[in-house]
């Protein structure tokens, strides 16, 4: 019977991080169990440059320097020279994490239950295969849950004429007008002429992809891009609610990724929280570690409590950019900021219904 030192339960970002950060310098033997094939996979992951991301710049796909947030009557730029927003595609990060010392056996198989057996797990997969290993590492998340919100979105990678793209200047969030929903356009402009386009959508329920392919194209008409060629689509979801799942009563259990709470709630950035969250794991001796500060939690908890319940067409994001510098901007939505920059956060909040989800 073969006992592997750790199984990892889902190899996305953070199952491949704990590949690489936890066991990549060891000669462990390690299984991961994943049901889709990671190889047909290639998004991208967006963050802003901070501490604990330096130590992978070179897998880094570009830096803007600039960006803006706005709608059609007003745009504010921000600007950080030393904390820009960056791209990893999940190519780049796959191959990356694989390039290990450690032997990492890949199953592609679904996990059905795992129980704890003298020192080792027993781990059952869906075709009743058993497998060991002496520690699990589960990604496994619920990313929808009845009457919470969700980020969700649809992106299009597209080739234009030449000269189409400020190329220094990425668009974070052009919001449009909808009912009853959140909505904005993102573009990460690679080049002059190569772009990725998404249409993003704070809300309860997924839509169709045509919904925002719809989007997609109405804004790039106004913008005079009436011919592209498609290269690639990317589509995702990130819950806007922190997850249940948190320290295992079993020591040699971690819940890693959005399911062990490193998603940020009320930005939707998860990517890098969940490498932070590995690398905190890998100097504590706990099980669970907290990646977000208490303050920050329940500042989420109000931000989201407030999204849910009134109806926001972008003016709150683009008042807070107004108030805040690029470095501002970018330590909230990294969950770094200081107290000085929460105050602000606050005092651009819609005062009255602010203070109402402050006191429930």
């Amino acid at each position: 019977m073969k006992i592997y030192k750790a199984a990892i339960i889902g190899l996305g970002p953070s199952g491949l991080a704990v590949n690489k950060i936890l066991y990549g310098d060891s000669n462990n033997e390690i299984i991961a169990f994943e049901n889709e094939d990671i190889n047909k996979r290639d998004n991208f992951f967006g963050f802003w440059l901070t501490d604990w991301m330096r130590p992978f710049e070179n897998i880094i796909e570009k830096k803007w320097y600039e960006w803006t947030v706005g709608n059609k009557n007003t745009n504010v730029t921000h600007t950080s020279i030393d904390r820009p927003y960056c791209v990893i595609s999940f190519k780049d990060w796959k191959n990356f994490c694989l390039k290990t010392k450690n032997n990492l056996e890949i199953k592609n198989k679904q996990v059905v239950r795992y129980f704890s057996q003298q020192n080792f797990f027993k781990i059952i997969t869906a075709d009743n295969k058993e497998y060991y290993a002496e520690k699990i590492y589960d990604s496994r998340s619920s990313k929808e849950k009845k009457g919470e919100l969700l980020q969700h979105f649809f992106g299009i990678n597209i080739s234009v004429a030449d000269n189409t793209f400020n190329d220094k200047k990425l668009t974070l969030m052009h919001f449009t007008k909808e009912n009853n929903i959140l909505h904005f356009i993102y573009i990460l402009p690679f080049s002059h002429n190569k772009a990725l386009v998404e249409s993003t959508v704070f809300s309860t329920e997924v839509f169709d992809i045509s919904w925002y392919r719809e989007k997609i194209s109405d804004y790039l008409k106004q913008n005079n891009i009436n011919e592209f060629n498609e290269k690639s689509t990317e589509k995702g979801i990130i819950p806007m609610f922190f997850a249940e799942e948190k320290k295992p009563a079993n020591s040699n259990v971690f819940n890693i990724g959005i399911r062990g709470g490193a998603c940020k709630p009320s930005t939707g950035y998860a990517f890098s929280f969940l490498i932070k969250q590995i690398q905190l794991l890998k100097k504590s001796n706990q099980n669970y570690v907290n990646i977000h500060k208490f303050l920050e939690r329940k500042m989420d908890k109000i931000f989201i409590n407030f999204l849910k319940n009134n109806s926001e067409d972008g003016q709150s994001f683009i008042k807070l950019a107004s108030n805040l510098s690029g470095n501002e901007f970018q330590s909230f939505m990294m969950g770094e900021s200081n107290l000085l920059t929460k105050l602000k956060i606050i005092k651009s909040m819609p005062k009255l219904p602010f203070i109402k989800e402050l006191f429930k």
